[in-house]
């Protein structure tokens, strides 16, 4: 049932990306960005699957609780008595509101219709940062911060996704990076200040939240920063040059990376917020992360701590990452398929964690 809830939770946050793109586009001039084509029908399943996505955390807690109460007991008491169902009913809610705000519209009315599907979405999103567990740990500083962060990055992965995969044709271009670098610049510093206070209320060491399975997500999801910055730098500035001297490149290519590997931070965060938080600086034999295991097995004494050994293996790693972050800078010079550039990032995201796991020791 946790890989299920996982999934569900990383699914809930690409409806929210697709929503938040959607209508900010919506609002945003033709004008100052490319044509685009965004299908009702992709609007209206995104609506529509938000509940049941939402849905399945209410579900584990039910089925948890069920066999001492029964299953439609547990359900009653879950949606009236715990926050998860409660917010959970605001969800449903929302999402009903916001699948006949859809359904009703008319091509003419887009950008008006636009301003209310932004402030409900803006409301789901609230509602699903009550239900989390920083919410539930910190009420008011976990609740907030969550929401910043979720917000922060739907509305970047959102316009990414939306304008990579909907655009049918990349006029504007330039006028569109001039907003569009400011609002990444922005969504990037909210989700940074944001997420430092996530792990504030979440963990009590960040290093030493390695050793479970939301520290592992937590720095697998930082370590994707590295070529998501490399490719931020060359859709706002490298792209931006070349349009300045050939009018006729296609930049869409590497907007759809970009927004390839923010998605896959984004469902990253989501799969892992369903992950019990590490609390206490000792570490425990207990909810090891299984990645963390084959590296170091599943024994620790209590009183142990994490240090840091530079080893052979360490130096050969490093190298190795530089290989590839040379391999992912020749991949935009030789344009190389949107596939071939992502399996090179993932390449180099796994070889920097496994020079940090392998540099680690336990002592």
């Amino acid at each position: 049932m946790e890989a299920i809830v996982m999934i569900s939770q990383a699914l809930l946050y690409v409806c929210f990306s697709v929503l938040a793109g959607s209508f900010i586009l919506m609002l945003v001039p033709n004008n100052v960005r490319p044509e685009v084509k965004i299908p009702k029908r992709l609007l209206l399943i995104s609506a529509g699957t938000l509940p049941i996505f939402a849905f399945f955390p209410v579900l584990d807690i039910t089925l948890f609780i069920a066999p001492r109460l029964g299953l439609v007991e547990s359900f009653k008491l879950v949606l009236t008595t715990y926050t998860v169902g409660t917010a959970w009913n605001f969800t449903l809610l929302g999402s009903v509101v916001l699948i006949l705000l859809i359904s009703i519209v008319k091509e003419t009315e887009k950008s008006r219709f636009a301003y209310l599907g932004t402030l409900l979405t803006l409301g789901l999103m609230l509602t699903v940062a009550w239900s989390s567990h920083a919410g539930s740990i910190d009420p008011t500083m976990g609740l907030i911060s969550h929401f910043l962060h979720l917000t922060a990055v739907s509305v970047w992965v959102g316009i990414l996704l939306m304008i990579g995969w909907c655009a049918v044709n990349h006029q504007h271009w330039l006028t569109f990076l001039s907003w569009f670098s400011a609002v990444a610049i922005g969504c990037l510093a909210a989700a940074v200040l944001s997420g430092v206070l996530l792990m504030d209320v979440m963990v009590d060491g960040y290093i030493s939240s390695w050793v479970g399975s939301y520290g592992q997500g937590l720095l697998i999801k930082h370590l994707f920063l590295v070529p998501l910055l490399f490719y931020a730098l060359v859709n706002g500035v490298i792209v931006k040059y070349k349009l300045s001297k050939d009018a006729a490149f296609n930049p869409i290519p590497w907007i759809r990376v970009e927004g390839f590997i923010l998605l896959t931070i984004f469902m990253i965060t989501a799969a892992f917020t369903q992950q019990s938080p590490p609390h206490g600086n000792n570490l425990t034999t207990e909810a090891i992360s299984p990645l963390f295991n084959l590296f170091h097995g599943s024994t620790i004494e209590p009183g142990q701590s994490i240090g840091f050994v530079v080893n052979m293996y360490t130096v050969g790693f490093f190298f190795l990452s530089i290989l590839l972050f040379g391999v992912l800078i020749l991949s935009f010079l030789k344009k190389a398929s949107i596939l071939l550039s992502f399996l090179i990032s993932c390449f180099l995201v796994s070889s920097i964690y496994i020079m940090l796991m392998v540099t680690m020791v336990i002592r």
